[in-house]
């Protein structure tokens, strides 16, 4: 259970949205073209005060270009107000283009997810059926191992038989465990560190760290089945030799 949940920035880091085509902004040329309107605004309203001057004095024509220069300003006035609407209607707009695309992402976002959920499902089953599966063998290789045991002839071979272990092979040499630990072995053998099926173990203690020097695990079950017929086999005729 955890304790302490982490931050959503934090999340976030972690786990960030998947690329979405990003929608073109229209806000900025709007603002762009704004500041050229302010600027110029600027720039007719500072020269007003000379035009003004000129009318004042009653210079010859000075009251015409007043009159232009305060149309120029007017109009000026009139592109600032109809582009700081535009402006904010642009703010708008890429706002809620911006919303829209993270909720794209999103959407993409839990569709990966419930996807790989879904494979991840997929996998729990077949491995639980596996598992089952596996889990009814072993019963019936137990169940064989005392078949083989009350089968093999009592009083031919001069020492006991043990069908519950095998020999492997570790750097050449035989080594005898149980049928458990070499198919721990074998589930080792086949396993990532953080992901071994429970029970999983190297067969021999120097195989810990060398994965792929571990025999496996069918090379050793037929080569003890052919050393149970074979050690049957040679008793078999050493006592009819005898007998004769």
């Amino acid at each position: 259970m955890t304790m302490f949940r982490k931050k959503p920035a934090e999340e976030a880091a972690e786990h960030p949205l998947p690329h979405v085509e990003t929608p073109t902004r229209r806000a900025p040329a709007v603002q762009e073209k704004l500041d050229c309107a302010l600027g110029a605004l600027a720039e007719l309203e500072e020269q007003v005060a000379e035009f003004a001057l000129d009318a004042a004095e009653r210079k010859q024509g000075a009251a015409d270009k007043l009159a232009g220069h305060r149309s120029k300003i007017e109009a000026a006035r009139t592109a600032v107000a109809e582009l700081q609407s535009a402006l904010r209607l642009a703010l708008r707009q890429d706002a809620e283009a911006e919303l829209a695309q993270q909720a794209a992402a999103r959407d993409q976002q839990l569709r990966e997810f419930a996807a790989t959920a879904e494979e991840w499902t997929r996998v729990g089953v077949e491995l639980a059926g596996l598992l089952e599966k596996a889990a009814k063998l072993r019963v019936n290789l137990g169940t064989l191992a005392e078949d083989m045991q009350h089968k093999f002839p009592t009083g031919v071979v001069p020492h006991p038989v043990d069908f519950k272990s095998v020999d492997i092979m570790v750097g050449g040499i035989a080594n005898p465990i149980a049928v458990d630990a070499l198919l721990a072995g074998e589930m080792f053998k086949h396993g990532l560190p953080n992901a071994f099926l429970p029970g999983a173990r190297p067969p021999h203690a120097s195989l810990a760290y060398d994965q792929p020097s571990i025999e496996p695990a069918p090379v050793a079950f037929r080569r003890a089945a052919a050393y149970f017929v074979g050690l049957l086999r040679d008793a078999l005729k050493s006592h009819t030799s005898e007998a004769a």
